[in-house]
């Protein structure tokens, strides 16, 4: 099975990751983080294929960088995409956004962003307990916001 189908593969119950970031490197660092934590990654090959991903699945996690596909961060789609989404379905993500000028957990930078935490690239050997870290506490935030949703059958 080619990487691209085994990406694909469709399994019940898996929690999926969407990986925005155009460095190898960086790639080699981020997807076995996300395998590890129990996340299926997708790559997409552009930030069409990125947004089109995101219009079709259910990403618990997205990891990008902000210069993904050589934007910025005022003009990346992917992420200005990820800004009008519905806040119901929002809420179910949990976005790192990546950059070089990034203080790791800089909480008011990510809440300027609108993503729920900032990485600075040079942490990414870390990533696998950053990730875990934010995900727990936004998953403990958004606790009560999530369970009123169920109860108003909305999620």
């Amino acid at each position: 099975m080619t990487p691209e189908a085994e990406q694909e593969a469709f399994e019940e119950n898996q929690r999926l990751a969407l990986l925005c970031d155009d460095v190898a490197e960086h790639q080699a660092l981020i997807r076995p983080a996300l395998h590890e934590l129990g996340f299926k990654v997708h790559i997409p090959s552009n930030g069409v294929d990125a947004m089109e991903r995101m219009r079709k699945n259910s990403y618990e996690v997205i990891v990008l960088d902000e210069e993904y596909q050589g934007s910025t961060a005022h003009d990346n789609q992917v992420l200005k995409t990820i800004h009008s989404m519905a806040m119901p379905v929002r809420r179910y993500i949990f976005v790192a956004l990546l950059g070089k000028q990034f203080k790791t957990f800089d909480n008011m930078l990510a809440f300027a962003k609108s993503v729920n935490a900032v990485v600075n690239v040079n942490d990414l050997p870390q990533l696998k307990g950053i990730l875990r870290q934010g995900v727990a506490e936004n998953d403990q935030f958004y606790r009560v916001f999530r369970e009123v949703l169920r109860e108003a059958g909305r999620r």
